[in-house]
């Protein structure tokens, strides 16, 4: 058996920080948390020298895998590519667990990485490749757009063969959820899919007309989930009315409120709240819905996922713990609050013996959080050595 120590460092657990403890790993687990430094040092144990050693993050909604398969409109690469890629980010990010989100948006999406012929080739290779050679630990989330009546056997079919993780139900029509101020909408068509005036307007009239999928279609499909232990989210939740469906549904998590009366109720009504990381770093919502700031000061965030970017959930941490929130606190928003509700804590989420050994020694600089090392079941799979050059040396 391989064994070996991370000592010196402080040990972000869910309840509390040891100041000066030592983990010890056997194999792919942690067998022993201490809070002193061991006598007997091995050639292999790391001194943390005061850093900190925290649980690897759990991203429940990441949307990167889209933009590693199409980062250009008229630029679309392979899944072997985009895969190994995008886990090389990832880890030296922190992410050690990742759920990949992929919308089924419709037939002809705009997107080519959200048409159902993609989408469906998407999760069934990334199921394949993740069973090869890998960095860190892949799963999928489905996004299910409730107006795409043709994929619903689809994603009955994925359910079955247990090819997804998690399943979100999505609806984008316009007038309501994320999308309720069609003012807003029309402008984020210009700026991003560069419409005219003239042809927002007239997208978002014909997406008023789309036919969604019936409720007991949507039950079914939960019920499913349900029984096969697949968490499911909703999506964009912007009324109380809202939030009494879903949680008829199954539904643990809700992702995205629109407001504050609505993350208020989630929470009251037991589900895991989710909020984008990106959102809380840059202080607002970029649809101009809730800022995660405000729900987290009114401590109604449970879980912070990266969404489109995920460099935010490492900077974000530090950001609210630079504010005054304990860092366990701060952690447990990206590590064993996701891990609950993606029912994966028995495994992974926390520095807790039994447990796989994914873990970060992580170092500041000026209130900046340095990643240095990542375990991911117990093997060091990424090491950042930087470089500290004087600024009166010449660089050539």
């Amino acid at each position: 058996m391989k064994r070996r120590k991370l000592f010196n460092g402080k040990i972000v657990k869910p309840d509390r920080v040891i100041t000066n403890g030592t983990v010890t790993i056997e194999d792919d687990c942690i067998v022993k948390i201490e809070d002193f430094t061991p006598h007997d040092i091995g050639p292999d144990d790391i001194d943390a020298s005061g850093k900190w050693i925290i649980p690897g993050f759990v991203d429940s909604h990441s949307d990167a895998i889209e933009m590693e398969l199409e980062p250009r409109p008229s630029s679309t690469f392979p899944i072997e590519v985009s895969f190994y890629e995008l886990e090389k980010k990832l880890v030296g990010e922190g992410i050690t667990t990742i759920y990949h989100s992929l919308s089924l948006l419709e037939e002809n999406a705009n997107k080519w990485t959200r048409r159902n012929a993609n989408v469906l080739t998407a999760i069934k290779n990334i199921k394949k490749l993740s069973k090869g050679q890998h960095l860190i630990r892949h799963k999928t989330h489905l996004r299910y757009e409730i107006t795409n009546l043709s994929a619903i056997t689809d994603v009955h079919q994925l359910l079955s063969s247990k090819d997804i993780d998690q399943l979100s139900f999505m609806d984008h029509t316009p007038g309501q959820g994320q999308f309720r101020d069609m003012e807003v909408h029309k402008k984020l068509l210009m700026q991003h899919r560069h419409y005219t005036e003239d042809q927002a307007v007239s997208f978002i009239e014909e997406s008023k007309t789309l036919t969604k999928l019936g409720e007991s279609d949507i039950r079914a499909l939960a019920q499913q989930a349900f029984e096969l232990n697949v968490p499911i989210a909703s999506h964009d939740d912007d009324t109380v009315e809202k939030l009494q469906v879903v949680k008829e549904w199954n539904t643990t998590i809700s992702e995205f409120p629109i407001n504050l009366e609505v993350a208020q109720k989630a929470k009251e009504m037991g589900l895991f709240v989710v909020m984008g990381a990106p959102n809380a770093l840059l202080g607002k919502s970029h649809s101009n819905n809730l800022s995660a700031m405000e729900a987290i000061e009114h401590g109604l965030v449970d879980i912070l996922c990266s969404d489109y970017y995920p460099s935010s959930l490492l900077y974000t941490v530090f950001k609210l713990y630079n504010h005054g929130m304990a860092m366990n606190e701060a952690i447990n928003m990206v590590t064993i609050n996701p891990a609950k509700a993606l029912k994966i804590e028995g495994e992974v989420g926390s520095i807790e013996v039994g447990k796989r050994a994914d873990l970060l020694i992580i170092s500041e600089e000026e209130k900046r959080p340095i990643l240095e090392t990542v375990f991911v079941n117990g093997q060091q799979v990424c090491q950042m050595n930087y470089q500290q050059t004087s600024i009166f040396s010449e660089v050539y």
